[in-house]
């Protein structure tokens, strides 16, 4: 029994050692965030996401973006490369029945249909691809500027078919996006595709977590939240401040993934709240460098909450939806307008929601 203890605190003492002295995978920077804002006001917590009609449950595995074709089905992309339909019966229910499509053969993260209804996938693994209807895949890009582009993330596309994408992190691959968060360094890129010359240009780079993209409605200019910078940059495509970039909005309360434009207005989703023990922490460098050596299983996971925004073109949010604690719906990565209804898709979750957007609600 006592050797058996000797050797128990002898493999404790070596993890111990091993974990202090093996080198961090990052280099990781100081940041000092500001306070996180109140949720009163415009922000303050309700309950009408408790509302959202949620399908999938357990038969989705991580289905962040979604998009909702002409006769209302609605795509998303899974872990494992699916892309699959989940179509409606229009009961309030919301019956209806998950049908796989395609594989893409890497994780398909934003989509969005292009003008010829050919569905256009950020897939995080091969990049920029169309899928025609017959669910043929062909790679748009995979490269910029010589190099292979590491972490394509979510888009949108402008009426001269122009395809504007991000890239994550330039340097971190998805399953690394914990260090990208830890280390604090702008590999975040935003990207444009030209399907005329077939040419992938760098539009905006110094971005921290390039995530969701939506062009405003009269494509003046476009919007990119930085997920870990709890902000929004705004990218000038038209008019005199034409090819310069500035902050949108910035400080918010959680962290901003997706983002869609939907009459004049911005539906933007937010993850998950900000928790006051990360933003500390980002203070102390060496603290991170030893966090990025554990294990994912070990680190603080996101606080279970529901939250979307709805942004104003002219800047101000206008209202919030909450799902307080996230009992119904949390993790929320994308929303999407379309017919009167929120199309939702979550972070590492394993369901859709469909919320019915009230009459009166503001535009």
């Amino acid at each position: 029994m006592k050797k058996h203890t000797i050797t128990i605190l002898i493999i404790e003492l070596l993890s111990v050692c091993l974990f202090v002295f093996y080198p961090s995978p990052i280099e990781s920077v100081a940041w000092k965030p500001s306070r996180i804002p109140a949720l009163k006001g415009v922000l303050e917590g309700n309950s009408a996401l408790r509302e959202t009609e949620v399908f999938g449950v357990g038969a989705l595995d991580a289905p962040e973006d979604v998009v909702v074709d002409q006769n209302g089905t609605m795509y998303t992309g899974l872990e494992n490369g699916d892309i699959v339909k989940v179509s409606f019966d229009g009961s309030s229910t919301l019956d209806g029945n998950i049908t796989p499509w395609v594989n893409t053969g890497g994780r398909p993260l934003g989509m969005m249909f292009d003008h010829n209804n050919d569905l256009i996938v950020c897939d995080g693994y091969r990049g920029l691809l169309s899928i025609n209807k017959a669910g043929e895949i062909s790679v748009l890009t995979d490269r910029v500027e010589g190099k292979v582009i590491n972490f394509a993330n979510d888009l949108d596309i402008a009426d001269d078919g122009k395809i504007y994408f991000t890239e994550a992190s330039s340097k971190w691959e998805r399953g690394d996006y914990l260090h990208d968060l830890l280390e604090t360094k702008p590999y975040g890129r935003l990207l444009m595709y030209d399907p005329v010359t077939r040419i992938t240009s760098v539009l905006m780079d110094g971005l921290y977590f390039a995530n969701g993209v939506a062009l405003s409605t009269d494509e003046r200019y476009l919007l990119v939240t930085e997920t870990w910078r709890y902000g929004i940059m705004r990218y000038w495509l038209k008019g005199d401040k034409a090819g310069t970039s500035a902050r949108f909005m910035g400080n918010l309360p959680g962290f901003p993934a997706g983002i869609s434009n939907h009459n004049n207005h911005f539906w933007l989703s937010l993850i998950t709240l900000r928790n006051p023990v990360m933003d500390k922490t980002h203070e102390t460098p060496w603290l991170k460098d030893a966090l990025a050596k554990l294990p994912e299983f070990l680190t603080p996971g996101p606080i279970p909450y529901g939250l979307v925004l709805k942004v104003k073109e002219t800047g101000p949010i206008e209202s919030s939806l909450h799902d307080v604690g996230g009992k119904v719906i949390q993790g929320i990565s994308s929303a999407v307008e379309k017919g009167g209804y929120l199309y939702f898709g979550t972070f590492k979750g394993d369901r859709v929601g469909r919320y019915k957007l009230a009459e009166d609600t503001p535009l």
